[in-house]
């Protein structure tokens, strides 16, 4: 028979504290991972967005500059997703959309629109102009999302909590010190399949 093994009092404290930590850990763990909620498409996507980094190099588009950046991370773990395919558009300062305006001649070098691809690390960036609020809808750029082990996502970028917005999809405007505004908007992909 063999001799029982005695466990000293501060051991046993350690191991417990261990589970418990292990146990409080991963579901906040879980809780902080979650997919970007869904938003409408809206009637003014357009294939084939041209790869850019400035949606309004010319200005024309209304004055206020800003630039968006963010991180494009997947299920269920959120690490960053090198690759993924950022599409964005907005209005312009007056609630217009490229191609979309009868009598309007679009601006090519102020088209409101890019195709981006995240870095190693799953960033992006793009300049813009803020985009106009117009009747019945806060200001937004709308995003089309997609990496080949995760499934399409289409969202929107708010900047104000407002009109039953959901708070994931809102980034304030911060000043940047040169007459500009920059957001950070992080988006979550969830699994294909």
């Amino acid at each position: 028979m063999r001799a029982r093994e005695t466990v000293s009092p501060r051991r046993r404290q350690l191991v417990f504290a261990g589970i418990a930590g292990l146990i409080t850990t991963v579901p906040a763990v879980a809780q902080q991972c979650r997919g970007t909620p869904r938003d409408q498409l809206g009637p003014f996507y357009l294939r084939g967005a041209p790869e850019q980094t400035d949606l309004c190099a010319s200005g024309s588009g209304g004055k206020e500059r800003l630039v968006v950046s963010g991180r494009v991370l997947g299920m269920p773990d959120c690490k960053p997703l090198a690759g993924a395919l950022v599409e964005v558009w907005q209005a312009d300062a007056n609630g217009d959309y490229s191609g979309f305006t009868r009598g309007k001649q679009d601006d090519a070098a102020c088209l409101l629109r890019a195709s981006l691809k995240t870095d190693v690390e799953g960033r992006y960036s793009f300049s813009t102009i803020v985009p106009a609020e117009y009747p019945g809808r806060p200001r937004h750029i709308h995003y089309r999302v997609s990496h080949a082990a995760h499934g399409t996502l289409v969202t929107q970028l708010y900047f104000a909590r407002e009109r039953g917005v959901a708070d994931e999809l809102v980034a304030a405007l911060q000043r940047d010190g040169k007459g500009g505004s920059r957001a950070a908007f992080d988006i979550t992909l969830v699994r294909a399949g």
